[in-house]
């Protein structure tokens, strides 16, 4: 597995001029700017569905009570799925509400009809705005409910385990060294288009695992004649 050394060693062939190897000089500046292009990277893969959304957790929602709080860390969620009291297994994916025209609620047959109730029950769908989680319908008890999505990776060290792809591994050291050469009068603007051009093809990448063919048509009735 790749190290935050590993990180630095490649960035220390991009720039020739940093003292990068272990209690040289230029250790503590080239880790914090590897944690800055990692957070970097992951505000962009953030922004698409399914990538590298390899993490999980749970939350529980509690008795008559509407909300509870967005887990820590996480910057998308794929999906929740209700975990059964009894067999602690995953037995439905809560629907996500979603609003058109910016105001309007909508929901999808049957979720609409299922959960049109104001009876507190079993949460069958969603809502969030990245401080909490709302369910629909009141929850009448507390249950737990998985999420999958992608969750902040912990800071890169240089003994630490690398926490992406190999593929990662380039673009990421790349921009970090570029953040080193940021002047006091440079465009921010510029570093954070960079960004989308540095990581754009590795993301683009990462996004393929998951590849689709063309619907099939299905015969169910035969006709003579």
């Amino acid at each position: 597995m790749a190290t935050g050394q590993s990180l630095l060693d490649r960035m220390e062939l991009l720039d020739t001029e940093l003292q990068l190897q272990p209690a040289e000089s230029d250790v503590a500046r080239g880790l914090l700017a590897l944690n800055m292009a990692q957070d970097t990277f992951e505000s962009l893969i953030a922004r698409y569905p399914d990538v590298m959304g390899d993490t999980t957790g749970t939350v529980a929602t509690v008795t008559a009570t509407e909300t509870t709080t967005f887990p820590a860390g996480v910057l998308r969620i794929d999906r929740l799925q209700f975990i059964d009291p009894t067999s602690n297994k995953p037995v439905w994916d809560l629907q996500r509400i979603k609003r058109t025209g910016g105001h309007a609620w909508q929901r999808f047959w049957p979720w609409n009809v299922i959960s049109a109730s104001t009876s507190p029950g079993k949460p069958l769908a969603y809502w969030t705005d990245g401080r909490n989680i709302y369910w629909s319908p009141l929850p009448d008890a507390a249950y737990t409910v998985r999420w999958y999505g992608i969750q902040v990776a912990a800071d890169i060290t240089a003994g630490g385990t690398f926490a992406y792809p190999d593929v990662v591994m380039l673009p990421l050291a790349a921009f970090a060294v570029r953040i080193l050469e940021e002047g006091l009068d440079d465009d921010d603007q510029g570093l954070i288009q960079l960004a989308q051009t540095t990581f754009g093809p590795v993301i683009q990448t990462l996004s393929n695992f998951d590849r689709d063919t063309a619907t099939p048509f299905e015969y169910t009735r035969v006709h003579e004649t």
